[in-house]
């Protein structure tokens, strides 16, 4: 009986999984900002929209953290280098000039990213951006510490607009969210899909708003400092329903280590 109970337990798992993976292929396990503000230009150029380099079709959300650097989620960039860009959309621009973008030169994932969980979902790109001015780059907004994140943040990304006409924004949008802890984001989104403790991953919740489709990689910025890349969610704006973000504190080491090698 002990053991008809573990293969039934087992089979229930597997069963509760493949749902959950297809839910997740249907939604892509992509963010968008829904309900957002339009963010004016110049503002967050920072904020990167990643391109397919070939029909520079809009995949995901990364955030540049120097000349050199980006940051993006891992299952966002799972082929090679050559076939991705980035593209500042946000930065402010005079008529008739194209905004920059830059080619991706290397991907670098965490060494424990799950594709299926989820877990550690981050990845690292080289970038060589030419620009005359990088002034606004010069500020890091990497933490000096994983401790000390609750409250207020803010998400940003260009992905969809609407659910039902799947129209991507043109303008990078913003909104604000609260963190929560893993407990309540377990109680939300069941044992199933919320993330593990040792996964590396946070929750957030928005009041109406959320990321869903398109806003992947992007990033969850508090008091200033990039404290999570968007990752994946249950739903899209759904009442009370918290979104999970890669932590950028729980990364710090392997964040550190990795850019110390490319500046290098």
């Amino acid at each position: 009986m002990f053991m008809c109970n573990k293969i039934q337990f087992a089979i229930f798992q597997i069963i509760i999984l493949t749902i959950q993976n297809l839910h997740f292929v249907k939604c892509g396990r992509i963010k968008r900002v829904i309900g957002g503000e339009e963010v004016p230009c110049g503002t967050q150029n920072r904020v990167a929209s990643l391109q397919n380099a070939s029909n520079f079709q809009h995949l995901c959300g990364a955030i540049l953290i120097s000349p050199q650097i980006a940051i993006t989620a891992a299952h966002c960039v799972e082929h090679e280098p050559k076939n991705y860009r980035l593209h500042l959309k946000n930065f402010c621009i005079n008529d008739n000039i194209v905004t920059p973008s830059t080619q991706v030169l290397d991907i670098i994932p965490h060494p424990l990213f799950d594709r299926f969980s989820r877990a550690h979902d981050i990845a690292m790109l080289r970038v060589q951006l030419e620009l005359d001015d990088i002034t606004w780059l010069t500020d890091t907004v990497i933490p000096h510490s994983s401790f000390g994140i609750s409250g207020q943040c803010t998400i940003y990304g260009y992905g969809y607009t609407d659910t039902e006409t799947e129209e991507l924004s043109n303008k990078l949008l913003s909104a604000q969210l609260t963190l929560v802890s893993l407990d309540d984001c377990t109680e939300s989104l069941g044992q199933f899909v919320a993330p593990k403790y040792d996964s590396g991953l946070i929750c957030a919740v928005g009041d109406g708003v959320d990321a869903c489709q398109g806003d992947s990689g992007g990033p969850l910025m508090c008091a200033g400092k990039l404290e999570g890349i968007s990752s994946y969610g249950l739903s899209c704006g759904g009442p009370g329903i918290p979104g999970v973000y890669t932590s950028i504190g729980g990364h710090l080491q392997w964040l550190r280590s990795v850019m110390e090698d490319i500046h290098s």
